[in-house]
Formats: C-alpha cells, sequence, structure tokens
C-alpha cells in the first residue's frame, strides 16, 4: 500500500468536501441509529499518530494524486478499547465495522472514515443514553498489517428520572378504555419506566406503542400532539413527556365493497362480525382483512375504515378485493427422496351453482405411491368454520406392503390468531397384503379432532418460534368399524435464533394407538419412522415391525431431531443434525435408531429447501435426501 504524501496536498478541501458527502449517504445507508428527540451536538476528538509506518494524508504532495484516488485498502484490523456495556453495540452498527467487509474502500476515503468514526460513536452512543461519551481514533501499520486503534469513554449513562404520559381529548370521559390503557402502560406497553437507562429506540417504541393502542380502541382519529425528551448532559438525567390527544370516539358505518363481480358479496359479508354502530376497533378491521386474504377468491385484500371529520363521528369501512378466475389449474413435476419422481395435478373451479363453493380435484403420481382426491368445499361464515366433503383414494407399496384405500369423509375446520383447529369423520376401506401372503381387508369410521399452532414470523425461513400439532382420532367397533381403537398424535418443533444469522432447532414426534389387535387397525392410524422429516439415514417408513423384510406399522411411535444450521452466505445455510427414533409395536419392542449427517439449506421464495447426506448408524448406510419446506 502507498501513501505519498505530496499526493493529497492538491485540491485536497473540494476531495473532503465530496467525501462528507458520501460519508453522510453511506451512514444513512448502513442503518446508524437515530438521535434523541433533542439533538445534541459534540465536536470529533478524532487523532492519526505515526506509529512505525503512519499512515498521514496531511502533508501529502499534488503529484500523485490519481495514483493514490485509484488505491485501495485491502484489509484492516480493528482493536478497540470500550466496556463491555458499549462495546457490542458499537460493533454491530459502527460504520467502521460495516465498512471493514468493504473491498473498494479507497485510501483516502478510509482516512476520512477514521477521522469521522469518533463523531459516529458519540452520535451512536447517545441513543443509549451516554450523551457525554469521549471517543478517539488513529491508525497504525507495521508488520501485521493495517490496525485501526480506537479508545471510547462513554462516561455516564442517562437514567429517565421522570415519565408523564398524558392522553386528552373525549377518551377522558372514557373511565373504561383509560383505566385499560393505564394498566397496559405500566404492564407492557411502556419500555422506559423511571430508573431505567435512556434508550432512544426504546423512547420510540414507547410512543408508537402508546398511540396505537389508543388508536385501535374506538379512537380512530388520535394523534401525538407532542413528545419532547428533556436530557440534563450534567446532571445524567432524561425527563419524557409524551401527549396524545385521542380525538372523538367512532363508531363503525355501513360496509361497502368495491371490486366483486364474479363472486357472490355473501362470501365477503358473511365474514363480517361487526355491525353499524359498534365501537370502532381496528383489530376487526385486520382479522377481516386476515380472512378475506385466506379465501380462494382473491388475489388481493384491503379493509380500511374513512372516519367522519366532523359528527357524528361514524367511521364507515371499504373493503376493497381483487378477484381471481373461477378455473385454476396446477401442474407440477417434483422429486422426493421418499417418493423419487412425482407428477402433480390440480384443478379448482371456485364458484359451483353460482354459490362460491369450491370444487377441487388432484391426483399425485409416482413410482411407489398414486393418490387421488375430490373435494366440495363451502364458504366460511361469521363463525370462522369452513366445511368440506371430499372422496380420496390412496395406492401405495412401500417397504414390502401393498395396500389401496379408499376414503369418504367431511371435515370442519377454523383457523385464528394462528391457531388451526380441525374436525373430521371419514369411512376408511383398506386392502393391504405383502409379498409373504398376508393379507388384510379393513374398514373404520374414526372421528378425528387436530389442533395446530403455527407461531413463528414466517413460514419461508423461521428463525424463532414454534409449531405445535396436537391429534387424536377415536373409532368404535360396530359402528362400520372392524375394532375399537384411539389414537393420539403430537408433534412440534421449536427455532431458536444462533446470533444474527444463525439458527439451531429441535424436533419430537411421538405417537400411540390404543387397541387390542392392530392387525385390524388401517394402516393410516398406525405408525412408521424413517426417511425425511423422521430419522435420517434409513429409508422411508422402514422402521417399525419388522417381519422378514416387510416394515409393518406398529402402535408406538417416538421420534427426535437436533439441527443447527449456520449461515454461509445469503439465503444458504450449512446444516449439521443427529436424529433418533423408531416405531414398535409395544414400548418395550422400541429400539431407537440413530442417524447422523450434514446438508444444505437455502431460504427460497416458496419456501426452506434443503439437501441432507445422512449416515443411519444402526443400519450402517449412507442416504442422500432432498426435501421443502420447514424440518417438522
Amino acid at each position: 500500500m502507498i501513501f505519498d504524501k505530496a499526493s493529497a496536498a492538491k485540491n485536497i478541501r473540494w476531495k473532503i468536501g465530496i467525501l462528507l458527502v458520501w460519508g453522510f449517504l453511506a451512514s444513512a445507508a448502513w442503518g446508524q441509529a437515530p438521535l434523541a428527540d433533542e439533538k445534541s451536538e459534540a465536536p470529533p476528538a478524532a487523532t492519526v499518530e505515526r506509529e512505525s509506518k503512519t499512515i498521514d494524508r496531511r502533508d501529502s504532495d499534488s503529484g500523485d494524486d490519481d495514483e493514490l484516488a485509484d488505491s485501495t485498502m485491502s484489509e484492516y484490523r480493528i482493536e478497540l478499547d470500550a466496556p463491555g456495556a458499549v462495546s457490542g453495540f458499537l460493533q454491530r452498527y459502527l460504520d467502521l465495522y460495516r465498512m471493514q467487509r468493504r473491498k473498494d474502500l479507497s485510501d483516502e476515503d478510509f482516512l476520512l472514515l477514521v477521522e469521522q468514526t469518533p463523531q459516529n460513536v458519540q452520535s451512536l452512543l447517545k441513543t443509549q443514553g451516554y450523551f457525554n461519551a469521549e471517543a478517539e481514533s488513529w491508525v497504525t501499520e507495521g508488520d501485521d498489517g493495517v490496525t485501526v486503534h480506537l479508545r471510547v469513554v462513554p462516561g455516564q449513562q442517562v437514567i429517565v428520572t421522570k415519565v408523564d404520559v398524558r392522553v386528552t381529548g373525549a377518551i377522558e370521559q372514557d373511565e373504561e378504555t383509560m383505566t385499560r390503557f393505564r394498566r397496559a402502560l405500566d404492564r407492557w406497553l411502556w419500555r422506559l419506566p423511571e430508573g431505567a437507562p435512556f434508550d432512544q429506540t426504546a423512547w420510540d417504541e414507547s410512543k408508537r406503542r402508546a398511540h396505537d393502542y389508543i388508536v385501535s380502541r374506538h379512537y380512530a382519529t388520535a394523534t401525538i400532539a407532542s413528545s419532547k425528551a428533556e436530557i440534563d448532559p450534567k446532571t445524567h438525567q432524561a425527563i419524557l413527556t409524551l401527549e396524545i390527544a385521542s380525538g372523538q370516539a367512532y363508531v363503525f358505518g355501513e360496509v361497502s365493497i368495491i371490486g366483486i363481480e364474479r363472486y357472490p358479496e355473501n362470501v365477503v359479508r358473511d365474514l363480517i362480525r361487526f355491525r353499524p354502530g359498534d365501537g370502532y376497533q381496528r383489530r376487526d378491521l385486520l382479522d377481516l382483512q386476515s380472512e378475506l386474504q385466506g379465501l380462494p377468491y382473491f388475489g388481493g385484500v384491503l379493509v380500511e375504515a374513512l372516519p367522519s371529520v366532523e359528527a357524528p363521528y361514524v367511521a364507515p369501512v371499504v373493503v376493497t378485493v381483487q378477484e381471481v378466475p373461477h378455473n385454476k389449474l396446477d401442474l407440477g413435476v417434483g422429486y422426493s427422496t421418499n417418493y423419487g419422481l412425482r407428477l402433480q395435478t390440480r384443478y379448482a373451479y371456485n364458484n359451483v351453482l353460482s354459490r362460491g363453493w369450491v370444487f377441487d380435484t388432484q391426483l399425485n403420481l409416482s413410482a411407489n405411491e398414486k393418490q387421488g382426491e375430490v373435494g366440495l368445499s363451502f364458504p366460511r361464515k361469521q363463525n370462522g368454520y369452513e366445511h368440506r366433503l371430499y372422496v380420496a383414494y390412496n395406492d401405495s407399496n412401500l417397504q414390502g406392503i401393498r395396500s389401496r384405500a379408499s376414503k369418504w369423509g367431511a371435515s370442519r375446520t377454523k383457523t385464528h390468531n394462528k391457531i388451526e383447529r380441525m374436525m373430521s369423520v371419514e369411512f376408511l376401506n383398506e386392502n393391504r397384503h405383502d409379498d409373504y401372503g398376508t393379507e388384510d381387508s379393513l374398514k373404520a369410521l374414526p372421528f378425528t379432532y387436530r389442533w395446530v399452532k403455527r407461531d413463528v414470523r414466517t413460514q419461508r425461513n423461521p428463525r424463532r418460534g414454534n409449531i405445535v400439532q396436537l391429534e387424536g382420532s377415536a373409532a368404535l367397533k360396530g359402528l362400520l368399524t372392524d375394532e375399537s381403537f384411539i389414537r393420539l398424535y403430537g408433534r412440534g418443533v421449536q427455532y431458536w435464533p444462533v446470533g444474527d444469522k444463525h439458527v439451531a432447532l429441535a424436533r419430537l414426534e411421538v405417537g400411540q394407538t390404543f387397541t387390542r389387535h392392530p392387525g385390524k387397525v388401517p394402516s393410516d392410524y398406525l405408525f412408521r419412522a424413517g426417511g425425511s422429516n423422521s430419522v435420517r439415514g434409513y429409508d422411508y417408513q422402514s422402521l417399525g415391525i419388522i417381519h422378514r423384510t416387510t416394515a409393518w406399522p406398529g402402535r408406538v411411535l417416538a421420534t427426535g431431531s437436533f439441527e443447527y444450521q449456520h449461515t454461509v452466505y445469503g439465503d444458504w445455510r450449512a446444516a449439521a443434525f443427529v436424529d433418533y427414533g423408531d416405531a414398535a409395536d409395544r414400548w418395550s419392542d422400541w429400539s431407537g435408531k440413530a442417524g447422523v449427517g450434514v446438508g444444505a439449506r437455502w431460504a427460497s421464495p416458496v419456501g426452506m429447501l434443503g439437501a441432507d447426506l445422512a449416515y443411519g448408524v444402526d443400519a450402517k448406510t449412507w442416504r442422500f435426501y432432498f426435501s421443502l419446506g420447514m424440518s417438522f
């Protein structure tokens, strides 16, 4: 790296001007944290010294100006001397660390960045309540390369000594809402109580939460009348003042629907739970919009209230929908490790008899399994439930068992607040046999209840939260059923973020069927394990009751998995995992099988795409798996 003292004197002023503008834009682009409400200036305290080979541009000549402009800083180290309370924060948000990853940073830009670092430190620390911070930076170059030294003395942190939150307007006469607001303010709304260190992010979040609480409950036009954070750097105290003007209390007005032409209007009206004259609640609008977006009739939905500015204070509601065509045909070719090459087709007609009934058919074909289903779904009602009738057929040949099963059933489903509840009753008729002459003809009429909670921010790329499914089925002998049974089943997956980019997950699956004669229970209500999303390292459904070369389903199941995913680049992750589990006739026969391996994950636009290479410890075999979707 070359630093010619004669190269930078010429035109230094206009270069610094350009670079200052560049620094401002870079700071905004890299997401520098905002200041408190009151602005407080602090002069920079940069020091650039010479040690060993010193980097200094102040006395450079102008003869090699172009050469300096083209020179780039390949890499530099940072030595930070700061208390632990602020060290991690600076490493996360300081431009000096962010720019360290850049490969096109010129020497001149680098020096300017170092000079600006103390001021950037002071600006950042103000957002954490350090208004008297001191910082200095300097650069040295030695045998081990270029090093930026940064010493920070944050000073005493500002403490919140008083919080004054006032709500004025018509809400002052609404004792019930005011009482609930004060209670929520103390319990969870306000993030900066008296005695807490001042934090700009918490201050902004507290104001937003308090305002949103008022706006969402009757007072649709509430505004923040004033907000002030009075910071005294000498006494290290902060007084926070917030005033919210509630405006008038509103009630819902008439609901008008825009954009509906192909489908009957009742598919929207039947989902509206509020009536004209009911107190305005923003949650009602959000719930309605969420439900309408989940219907097959619309590609886009917007639900908004239009509060009047004069008495009477009514908020008419406008529902704007973007319809999709009646007919929808999906064709696809996929590959699954469990099934191999798979051809899929689905056709749906969304307006049978002009009533919004949905007729759908689907067909899945693979080498080992053929599935077909025809269904008729009815529009969701105000109680949130939707109903469906269906007929299905399944022909499979897995692990030495050939099964042909037909189903006729009806289901009732409701989804609300991340929870799906489903009740169904179906008649199932199955014929199964193996290669050694064992053959069963089975029938059952089970009732099933399923409860699923999806508490993850996004199913495409979950990093925090969990998904839990609990299920119970029961059938009574003599009621179109060969053998009475009760089947209980549960599975779940928990996600934990590791650092800023990585993730760990654990999966657990447990089930048991209570019956005297499992040989008379259909395969769908017994258990087998093995394969992708089960115990990797073993063939799909190869773990069960082993008889000769056949894996029969058993009455008990338990599998578990732990996986760590490390972000490598962008949406790509490397994974390492261990699986353990088995299926058997009794718990005394259960013998866990272990599988370990590594894989790759890609958070694609349609979901998590995974490829795994797993070793079955007990089987002593390697197997490759390919999957699309969450490990569940």
